[in-house]
């Protein structure tokens, strides 16, 4: 995260001017910037309430209130909600419309000035306000709203990332859209020591996503929101299974990697060859719903979307895997905005690789045309999901991150319509019971705290969660032959890789490859496909 100057006065009355100009009709057509605002507006409210969750009998901070297109909402059912903006006319003409509600308050402050009691909200929600603050404004309020926050109290916010997304012309434009990772550098770094030392309460991610509304209407994945809770933990606190996924197999070189081996945009055996095959077999159709558990950095999700005309929700654990999705998804639109041609650019651009050997770029990857896929960072096991909201649920090795795969089974049972169709590919062990992994092979499951079952296991789980249909089939042959292609793609190309990584990187990469292959060729480390439907009835 590029460091930023800290805000001049000049710069706090370019903000005051932006906002007198852009409030001088407090409208929420004035607010959102935008030709679409009233049909966004009308799908985006519930959806983002929504995301925050329930706010009955709390007591709710609102910063940035501006109107109050959100304060109406909130007090409906909140204990008491306090509207706070730093423009007079937002919170005059917000009192006039919610002052009769009897539990809100209004206050007419700037928030970097602003000083509350500490426990003393249960919720503190904003929307669109930190982009108008310095990285060092930001920083500061996330330690003031961690003091704020009573125990397990919950922050929502939500900004425009990397470009903008209204229309609507403007004079000057004061705004930070920062890459998402900068927000999460700044509240995962907010940390609040009790007075002994034993004990830190700090900010737990409970979900950060693309709001659809934004992908359905303008195919823009820019808009994004964050939800923490509030939480308690021995100090130092420990470190979280994200962070390990980001710093582990799942850092930005190590993406890296896997993508010189399975091709832009995959992180799994076989990249877009294998992911095309397994989709084909779906039977997709436009218009599906489809959700992808441990997405990675969005191949898988970008095919379905592309090539079958599904609107897919992606989601994972890592930040890293997610911020790439949701970067290269963001370049998708600016291509398609400044570009009329596809080629090799367009192709970075898409998530795609026009020189990747595995697979065909589809002609829609090639027009450049954005893509219809939300991603969100999520634990699988927290994160909840209407029921039948899905026509279909796939998840490419990515389970054996999941120590409770029986419980994830009956929420994606539920989460699928009568009829929706389950398709997971994973890395799996012998059946036999009395199976012990040699000390290589337990030596890597350990490394990469892997949780592994059977292909038959994986049926028998899957049947119990109420799935029929259920087809449990062992393709280690066919990862065998993957590997093989991918080991010896790697030899082929030991220059190039070597030039772009360094010849160790090369020799890690390809000595693990073959430790992979001599795994599966001896039977010990295996590969499944598991394919069910829920029933109609």
């Amino acid at each position: 995260m590029a460091a930023q100057a800290e805000p001049t006065q000049a710069e706090r009355d370019a903000q005051k001017l932006y906002w007198l100009e852009h409030s001088s009709q407090p409208t929420v057509e004035a607010m959102m910037l935008d030709s679409k605002a009233a049909e966004i507006d009308q799908l985006e409210r519930p959806e983002v309430l929504s995301t925050l969750g329930s706010v009955a009998g709390k007591r709710v901070l609102e910063l940035g209130a501006g109107i109050g297109r959100f304060t109406g909402e909130l007090a409906k059912t909140a204990k008491h909600v306090m509207a706070c903006d730093f423009m007079e006319v937002s919170i005059a003409e917000n009192r006039r419309q919610h002052e009769a509600l009897g539990n809100v308050s209004f206050m007419v402050a700037d928030v970097t000035e602003l000083e509350q009691e500490a426990g003393a909200y249960d919720v503190v929600f904003s929307n669109w306000l930190l982009m108008y603050l310095s990285d060092a404004e930001v920083k500061a309020l996330a330690a003031k709203v961690l003091r704020w926050l009573a125990p397990g109290g919950v922050l929502f916010f939500r900004e425009s990332c990397f470009r903008p997304s209204g229309d609507r012309p403007r004079k000057g434009n004061p705004t930070h859209y920062r890459n998402p990772r900068d927000y999460f550098a700044m509240f995962d770094g907010a940390e609040l020591v009790s007075a002994d030392s034993s004990s830190s309460c700090h900010l737990q991610l409970v979900c950060c996503k693309c709001v659809d509304t934004y992908v359905t209407v303008k195919k823009n994945q820019n808009q994004i929101c964050w939800k923490f809770q509030k939480v308690e933990t021995p100090h130092p606190r420990p470190p979280l299974y994200r962070t390990f996924l980001d710093t582990q197999q799942y850092s930005d070189a190590s993406i890296a990697l896997y993508e010189a081996v399975y091709g832009r945009g995959f992180v799994s055996p076989g990249g877009q060859r294998v992911s095309q095959q397994l989709m084909d077999s779906l039977e997709l159709q436009p218009g599906m719903t489809l959700l992808d558990v441990g997405c990675g950095i969005g191949g898988n999700a970008f095919l379905a979307a592309d090539t079958y005309g599904c609107h897919v929700h992606g989601i994972d654990l890592s930040v890293n895997m997610i911020l790439v999705a949701i970067e290269r998804a963001a370049a998708a639109i600016a291509s398609s905005r400044s570009s009329s041609g596809g080629g090799a650019a367009a192709a970075a651009a898409n998530g795609s690789s026009s020189s990747s050997g595995n697979g065909v770029i589809s002609p829609r990857q090639q027009q450049q045309v954005p893509h219809d896929v939300t991603f969100e960072v999520a634990d699988v096991l927290t994160r909840d999901f209407q029921q039948g909201s899905f026509d279909v649920c796939v998840s490419r090795d990515s389970l054996l991150h999941v120590q409770g795969k029986q419980a994830l089974f009956s929420r994606l049972f539920r989460w699928l319509k009568p009829g929706g169709r389950l398709l997971v590919t994973d890395y799996c062990q012998p059946s036999t019971a009395d199976f012990s992994p040699s000390p290589g092979f337990a030596a890597y499951i350990a490394k990469h705290r892997y949780s592994l079952l059977s292909v038959e296991a994986y049926g028998q789980q899957l049947a119990a969660a109420g799935f029929a249909e259920v087809q449990a089939e062992d393709c280690t042959a066919e990862l065998i032959a993957t590997l093989e292609a991918e080991l010896a793609g790697l030899q082929a190309g030991k220059e190039e890789f070597t030039a772009k990584f360094s010849a160790d990187e090369y020799e890690v990469l390809t000595s693990r490859w073959r430790e992979k292959l001599a795994r599966a060729q001896a039977g010990e480390q295996r590969w499944g496909k598991l394919t069910a439907v829920k029933p109609l009835q």
